[in-house]
């Protein structure tokens, strides 16, 4: 009998194995060989600084983040020292600018390697090193929005690379800047900056090398100079996210004495930074950094004793009584702890120094009975002493 085959209506009638929709890597256990061979970290491109996974910089706008890593990038191309860290090898650098057109980081590149007094030798090398990769007028995204949820945008980071490695040249340090023109927007915040997160593991997968953002500070947290991991913009994710988080801050001429020793010039401004979040390298202080120009430089910290670092709170809280005093305004304790961010000093620091001041007669409780009261500063003089009537 001709025809089609007969076939077993049982067989029929077992599903197809669906197609598979990932890749997924071995289950297959490692060899004990194996296991000697790996390592706790990432590579190292700048030893006890910079590794190769994910870098998150925060900084409030205006105070010279991407000048900053613009010199850093002119330090590791020609293996100078990093904030007291020395590359592993010179290094390569790409900055993907979405914000300043090329010609400008330029031009700022170019002032940094004359301030710097480079030979002619030194800038070539530089210059090949450091690309900047200019992407303001194009609406390129490195997460987008599928199906509502917020995924990597796989086809740009792959034209992306494709782009970057096509002359055979591989970047060890890759900075976008900034984050929130990268990402789907702050109307979903959480969502975007972890979309931004897995779109650089994504690349650091793919070139072994550190994946940093640029990202802005919030407002308040630029208004009280924290400098916790969580000081940027927006939600937690990005912090939480990336394995390096280096947090920028500016820093007032008072605050900068009291904490290097050494006094601003009328030309120079003082940056203090904060390795908040450093997973593959033990936590250390924060750093100092002077700039005068397109000059940048480390100052060590002012080794201070708890005795001293108490004086300067008490000082800087008297001085800003007897000030705020002269120009007819009063502070309750209470009311100093809104005005944290103005003396430099957390909620903590303000109420010990208030008792200092009340215990040594420097200042007083001061006011009517049953009315609000308010600390009044009490000018030097032998056998004054301040008295306490507690405080509404």
């Amino acid at each position: 009998m001709s025809g089609r085959p007969l076939v077993d209506i049982d067989t029929i009638a077992q599903p197809l194995s669906p197609p598979r929709l990932f890749d997924f890597p071995s289950l297959a256990p490692p060899s004990l060989a194996d296991l000697d061979e790996l390592s706790l970290t990432p590579r190292a491109i700048v030893p006890g600084l910079l590794f190769a996974d994910l870098r998150l910089r925060i900084a409030p706008g205006g105070v010279g983040k991407t000048t900053l890593a613009l010199f850093e990038a002119m330090q590791l191309a020609l293996r100078r020292p990093l904030w007291g860290h020395w590359p592993a090898a010179p290094g390569n650098t790409v900055i993907v600018s979405r914000e300043d057109p090329r010609g400008i980081l330029l031009a700022r590149l170019r002032e940094l390697m004359t301030h710097a007094e480079l030979s002619d030798t030194e800038r070539a090398e530089v210059l090949q090193r450091v690309r900047i990769l200019d992407l303001s007028s194009l609406n390129f995204r490195l997460a987008a929005v599928v199906d509502d949820v917020v995924l990597p945008n796989r086809p740009a980071i792959e034209d992306l690379l494709q782009h970057i490695t096509a002359a055979g040249w591989v970047p060890d340090w890759m900075i976008f800047d900034p984050a929130v023109s990268l990402g789907v927007g702050e109307t979903r915040v959480n969502d975007s900056e972890q979309g931004l997160i897995e779109a650089g593991r994504l690349i650091r997968n793919e070139l072994s090398c550190c994946v940093e953002f640029i990202h802005h500070s919030g407002k308040q947290n630029a208004r009280e100079s924290t400098l916790d991991q969580y000081s940027g913009r927006g939600g937690s994710a990005f912090a939480d996210g990336a394995r390096m988080v280096a947090v920028l801050q500016p820093q007032s001429r008072e605050a900068w004495q009291q904490a290097t020793g050494q006094p601003l010039g009328e030309a120079e401004t003082g940056l203090v930074m904060a390795l908040a979040k450093t997973s593959y390298s033990p936590p250390c202080d924060p750093l100092y950094i002077r700039r005068n120009g397109w000059h940048f430089e480390q100052v060590g910290a002012c080794p201070m004793s708890p005795e001293r670092s108490q004086a300067a709170a008490d000082e800087q809280v008297l001085q800003f009584l007897t000030y705020e005093a002269s120009q007819g305004r009063r502070y309750s304790q209470r009311d100093l702890y809104d005005m944290r961010s103005q003396l430099g000093l957390t909620r903590n620091e303000i109420a010990a120094s208030c008792g200092r001041l009340r215990a040594s007669g420097r200042a007083c409780i001061s006011g009517l009975p049953g009315k609000k009261t308010h600390l009044e500063p009490v000018p030097p003089g032998p056998g004054q002493v301040g008295e306490f009537r507690g405080e509404n």
